[in-house]
């Protein structure tokens, strides 16, 4: 149960909603895929609200993309009653900015301004500040203790991945603190998957590279549902093994297809791919809900997903690769 007033997001709920009409289906994103060139994709574009677009034409797709991102943001916050009830879709760009800021000192540089997020609830340019000051004061705590580990951390092991593994727990910390401060049980399974997701991810890609169980003990994240005893378990199992026992979490079918293309091919783009899916498909629940902050989050996400769509369909199109192959890259879309 939200702790808003579902009659506060009437406004909200509506404005949002009326967007939905404008949103791609994957048949439109192959017709998009099947454009002669930039000038037909734009044309294609205008048809889902997306508007003059000089960027397409000129072959700039990043800044295109990171252009749609920024509305996207903005019509977001520009509509919801408080910032802080969805803020927590923005600490993964936070906590990517902290990063780029971590990295770039130990490599003497300042950070390139084009690797640093807009879009996270903590302007960019003041983590810049906290990070080159040792300014933590009013970093969020997680964040804070994140970076002083991660600094004390990477000063006695020279290993820069030390600093991704702990900001990606401390995101993650943050982001399930957040869900679960709203009380609305959609946010918190959506988040509580995101980590079964990314567990499952790197639990597969550590198997197959080898490692032993010690280092994946040391980046699997706290807070989904799929606890660590259950990897533990399934450390020596083959991947049919592991999908059965993931069909109460409702991934047996990710793992038999995703795992039978890895262990043939040796190919992970089918299995990551339907992770990917899985997490649309929760949130295409939102679209069953009329009212609250639900809906909206549901869009915002079905939308970011539209807009990495379009990245891969007219970052394909630039490459030249035949429309077949781009359909086959596509993520599951909202509608």
């Amino acid at each position: 149960m939200a702790l808003r007033n579902e009659n506060d997001y009437i406004f909200a709920d509506a404005y949002i909603c009326s967007y939905m009409k404008n949103l791609m289906t994957k048949r439109d994103l192959v017709r998009l895929a099947n454009c002669q060139d930039f000038e037909s994709a734009e044309a294609v574009l205008k048809d889902f609200g997306y508007g003059d677009s000089p960027e397409v034409r000129a072959l700039d797709i990043e800044t295109f993309i990171r252009k749609e991102q920024n509305k996207l943001f903005r019509m977001i916050y520009d509509t919801l009653p408080e910032r802080k009830e969805l803020a927590l879709y923005l600490y993964p760009y936070d906590y990517h900015n902290v990063k780029v800021c971590l990295k770039s000192e130990i490599l003497g540089m300042m950070p390139d301004e084009n690797l640093l997020m807009t879009t996270g609830d903590i302007d960019q340019r003041r983590i810049m500040a906290m990070i080159r000051d040792r300014n933590y004061d009013f970093m969020p705590s997680n964040m804070k203790h994140a970076v002083i580990e991660a600094l004390d951390l990477y000063s006695r092991s020279r290993d820069p991945q030390q600093i991704d593994l702990i900001m990606d727990k401390a995101c993650y910390k943050d982001m399930l603190e957040a869900a679960e401060a709203t009380e609305e049980e959609f946010l918190i399974g959506f988040v509580k998957l995101q980590i079964d997701l990314l567990n499952l991810k790197m639990f597969v890609r550590l198997k197959e590279m080898g490692k032993a169980w010690s280092f994946f003990k040391s980046v699997y994240l706290d807070g989904g549902n799929i606890g660590e005893n259950f990897y533990i378990d399934s450390w020596e199992d083959t991947y049919a093994q592991l999908a059965d026992k993931l069909t109460p979490y409702g991934l047996n079918k990710v793992m038999s297809e995703g795992g039978a293309e890895i262990k043939e091919k040796k190919n992970f783009t089918l299995f990551e791919k339907m992770l990917e899916d899985a997490l649309m498909e929760y949130n295409k629940r939102a679209k069953y809900l009329s009212f609250g902050v639900v809906p909206i989050a549901g869009y915002w996400i079905g939308k970011e997903v539209e807009i990495d769509n379009i990245r891969i369909v007219l970052m394909g199109m630039l490459a030249g690769q035949a429309p077949e192959k781009i359909a086959e890259r596509l993520r599951e879309p909202y509608v």
